[in-house]
């Protein structure tokens, strides 16, 4: 008697179909999780060794580059004063038009050869030496490259802790696929038919403009861990399937990607 009333009661509570267990293939969940990873480790090292060698930049002295000033342009698309610079090194561009403040626009002439201070690594134009005076050139601080350098690191971190989860638990799924396959028998609660703009499953996978089909179970077996569970099953099935029926489910283990929901002949059902 006591079963049936927390049976019942499972039926009228609402399901919630969020999960982290997007119930994909274990091979698309290795694959798209391992590329995400990659990418995600990309950004990573990029952050770290833009903040360190901005670090070391920040300690050390300037690569000192000579040029010849060979236009002022006052009347830029952003309204802001700029010097064109012609440069003759190699590994530097040809040209370059740095913004200056008013007092560098009115003192460096045209014709002026002058050094540009570059950052030894990052190779970043912070200052211009003529005429015997150094200008430090605006908007050229070593702040920028910290936060640019420290938001690289965060976004990289951020981006690689689910993708790294479902890349492990699709190569898990994977590698036990016949060892460690659950099965269980469970009663259906819920049916949901969504379409997906964004996402897959609610919150997951990208898959645009399909329809994501899922399926709300009630556990029949005490030695599941949880009493009711959501998976994401194929559309033939979805329309097989009506609130009541009492079905076998076999799903991997990690990724909750249902193999085989088999309806069980003679079980109740309730329209």
């Amino acid at each position: 008697m006591r079963q049936k009333q927390e049976a019942s009661a499972l039926e009228n509570e609402t399901v919630s179909w969020w999960s982290w267990r997007p119930g994909i293939k274990p091979r698309n969940a290795f694959i798209i999780g391992g590329l995400l990873s990659l990418v995600a480790l990309l950004l990573l090292c990029l952050g770290l060794f833009t903040l360190i060698f901005g670090i070391e930049d920040s300690v050390s002295q300037p690569l000192q580059v000579p040029g010849i000033v060979t236009q002022h342009r006052a009347n830029s698309g952003d309204g802001q004063l700029r010097l064109r610079i012609r440069v003759h090194t190699t590994g530097f561009s040809d040209e370059v038009v740095p913004v200056v403040s008013e007092i560098e626009f009115h003192s460096i002439r045209d014709g002026d050869t002058i050094l540009l201070d570059y950052s030894p690594n990052l190779h970043i134009l912070y200052a211009l030496e003529g005429n015997g005076q150094r200008h430090v050139l605006p908007n050229s601080g070593s702040s920028g490259i910290f936060v640019g350098a420290v938001a690289l690191l965060l976004l990289g971190s951020v981006l690689l802790l689910y993708p790294a989860v479902l890349a492990y638990w699709g190569w898990r799924d994977l590698y036990d696929r016949r060892e460690s396959r659950c099965e269980i028998t469970g009663k259906v609660i819920s049916l949901r038919a969504a379409a997906q703009t964004r996402a897959g499953r609610p919150g997951l996978t990208p898959r645009p403009t399909r329809t994501w089909y899922g399926v709300a179970l009630s556990f029949i077996d005490t030695s599941a861990l949880e009493q009711v569970m959501t998976f994401a099953i194929r559309e033939e099935v979805y329309k097989s399937l009506r609130r009541g029926d009492i079905v076998h489910i076999t799903y991997s283990p990690n990724l909750h990607y249902a193999y085989v929901v088999e309806p069980i002949e003679g079980g109740e059902r309730a329209e």
